[in-house]
C-alpha cells in the first residue's frame, strides 16, 4: 500500500511543478510573437523576407543586409488577455471514477504583460552585416483567486525570458543574402497553486499509512464532510530559473527588385529548470509537514525549433502584400520528467502529447505619401494542445484568429514611429482535464481573447 501513497503524494506536487515547465515553453502554445511592431502590423506575414526596420532579424538575420548604415529599434507591447472560466461539474478527490463537487467561484484571468524589444544593427562592408537583438521569445502571466474552483491547477503563473541573439549577414549578390546567430537564452518562472490536503489525508488512511487511532478518525470524518472546500488545502510556490543556448540561420532571395522571398530556421533550446518549491500545508501540518517540507526540484525541458517562409510583393511602388507560412515543432513537447530534491517525493512523469502546429499570415502595406504608412494582417494560428484533457487554465490555449492593425510614420530621415493594434479571437477553450493534477479533475469551459497594443521607433544613423 505505501508506493501507492507516494505515488499519488508526489503526482500532486509533479502537477505543480509540470506547469513551471510548461509555462516556460506562448501566439498559440506560449510562444510570443510580438517581437516586432512594424511585423505586428502586418500580421508577421513579412516576417523572413524583411520588414520596414532591423526589428525583422529576430525572424531573420539575413534580413539586416536591407538596412544601410546603423540602426536602433525598440517597443514595448502591452498584451491585455482575459480568460474567464465556467465550472461544468469539476470534482475533487476524483479517484478515475467519482469524485465530490469542487466548491469555489469561478475566476478571470486578466493579468497584463509588457513586453519589450531592442535591436541594433550595423552595416560593416557593403556585405557584411551585423547585428544583436534583446527579445523576449516566451512568456506568460496568469492569475486566479486563492478560493476559485480550479486552484487545485493553477493560481499564480509568472514566466520571463530574455534571448540575446548574436546576428550576422552576407550579401553574396545583389539577390542572394545568407545569415546566421548564436542565442542565449534565459528563463525565469514562478507558479503556484493550492493542494488537496484532505484527499491525501483519507489516501494515506486507506493506505494505512496515517494509522486509525480516535484523533485520525475524527479528522478524517471532518475532511470527509469538507472535501471539496478549502479547509483542508495546503500549496506550494515554485520558482526557478535557467540558461540555454540556440542558433538560427536564414536566408534571402531577391529575384527582382518587386520581390523578397525568406526563409529562417530557428534551432530547439534545452534547459534544466532548476526551482525551490515552498510548501503550505496548512490545518494538516502535523501529518504532511515533514514529507512536504520545501526543497528543490529539476525538469529538463526542450524548447521546440521553428521554421518560416515568407514572401513581400510590390505590387505598385505604394502598394505591398506578403504572406509567411510559420511552423513549430511542439511534438518534441511530448512529456515532463520531474524530479525531486529529496526522496520523499520520487519522480514523475506526466504526459503532454503537444501537436506539431502551423500559423498562417497575410499582410499589406500602402505607403500613402513619403510619411505615413498603413498597415494590415490576418493571421490563422493553430494551437498544439491536442485535447481538452491536456489543457490548462495555465495555458488556455486553443485555435485563434488574429486582425492587425498599424502605421509607420517618419517623422525625420532619422527616426520613425510605429505603433500596432491586434485582437486575437480565440475558440472557447473546453478544459476536461484529471490528468495534471492528481485528485483533481477540472471542468469546464473559457471564453478567451486577447488585445495587444504595441509602440515603437527606429534610430537610424
Amino acid at each position: 500500500m505505501k508506493p501507492q501513497w507516494n505515488r499519488f503524494a508526489s503526482a500532486l506536487t509533479a502537477g505543480a511543478l509540470f506547469t513551471l515547465a510548461s509555462t516556460s515553453l506562448h501566439g498559440a502554445g506560449f510562444i510570443l510573437q510580438e517581437q516586432s511592431v512594424s511585423g505586428l502590423g502586418v500580421g508577421f506575414a513579412s516576417g523572413a523576407a524583411g520588414l520596414d526596420d532591423n526589428s525583422s532579424m529576430y525572424f531573420n538575420p539575413a534580413t539586416m543586409s536591407l538596412v544601410p548604415g546603423q540602426q536602433v529599434t525598440g517597443a514595448l507591447h502591452i498584451i491585455m488577455p482575459e480568460a474567464e472560466f465556467k465550472n461544468n461539474g469539476s470534482l475533487s478527490a476524483f479517484n478515475g471514477v467519482s469524485g465530490v463537487p469542487t466548491q469555489g467561484p469561478n475566476d478571470t484571468s486578466d493579468k497584463i504583460a509588457v513586453v519589450p524589444n531592442v535591436y541594433y544593427s550595423a552595416q560593416v562592408t557593403d556585405q557584411l552585416h551585423l547585428g544583436v537583438g534583446i527579445s523576449t521569445p516566451y512568456g506568460l502571466a496568469t492569475s486566479y483567486e486563492e478560493g476559485w474552483v480550479g486552484r487545485h491547477v493553477a493560481l499564480e503563473t509568472d514566466l520571463l525570458t530574455i534571448n540575446t541573439n548574436f546576428a550576422a549577414s552576407y550579401k553574396i549578390s545583389e539577390k542572394f543574402v545568407i545569415g546566421g546567430g548564436i542565442s542565449v537564452l534565459y528563463a525565469d518562472a514562478l507558479l503556484s497553486n493550492a493542494i488537496d490536503f484532505g484527499a491525501l489525508y483519507l489516501q494515506a488512511m486507506n493506505a494505512g499509512t496515517i494509522p486509525p487511532t480516535e484523533t485520525t478518525l475524527a479528522i478524517a470524518q471532518d475532511v470527509q464532510a469538507n472535501l471539496g472546500g478549502t479547509k483542508y488545502d495546503g500549496s506550494i510556490e515554485l520558482t526557478g530559473d535557467d540558461f540555454g543556448y540556440g542558433w538560427n540561420i536564414g536566408a534571402l532571395f531577391m529575384p527582382s527588385e518587386s520581390t523578397r522571398i525568406g526563409f529562417h530556421y530557428r534551432s530547439n533550446v534545452k534547459l534544466t529548470i532548476d526551482g525551490d518549491a515552498d510548501f503550505t500545508v496548512g490545518a494538516l501540518d502535523a501529518f504532511f509537514g515533514g514529507r512536504f517540507s520545501d526543497q528543490g526540484g529539476m525538469v529538463d525541458i526542450n524548447l521546440p525549433d521553428t521554421a518560416q517562409v515568407s514572401v513581400h510583393q510590390y505590387l505598385t511602388p505604394q502598394w505591398a502584400v506578403m504572406a509567411d507560412l510559420f511552423h513549430t515543432w511542439w511534438s518534441k513537447f511530448d512529456k515532463l520528467d520531474i524530479a525531486f530534491e529529496d526522496g520523499n517525493l520520487p519522480n514523475n512523469v506526466i504526459p503532454e502529447n503537444w501537436d506539431n502546429a502551423w500559423r498562417y499570415s497575410i499582410g499589406t502595406t500602402y505607403d500613402l505619401n513619403e510619411s505615413w504608412q498603413l498597415r494590415a494582417g490576418l493571421v490563422y494560428d493553430e494551437s498544439p494542445v491536442p485535447d481538452a484533457a491536456h489543457r490548462s487554465p495555465r495555458i488556455p490555449d486553443e485555435d485563434r484568429v488574429w486582425i492587425s492593425l498599424g502605421f509607420g510614420y517618419r517623422i525625420n530621415d532619422s527616426f520613425d514611429l510605429n505603433v500596432a493594434y491586434v485582437h486575437i479571437f480565440v475558440d472557447d477553450p473546453v478544459i476536461d482535464n484529471p490528468i495534471h493534477t492528481a485528485g483533481s479533475y477540472l471542468k469546464g469551459t473559457m471564453e478567451a481573447t486577447v488585445n495587444i497594443i504595441s509602440v515603437g521607433g527606429s534610430f537610424s544613423f
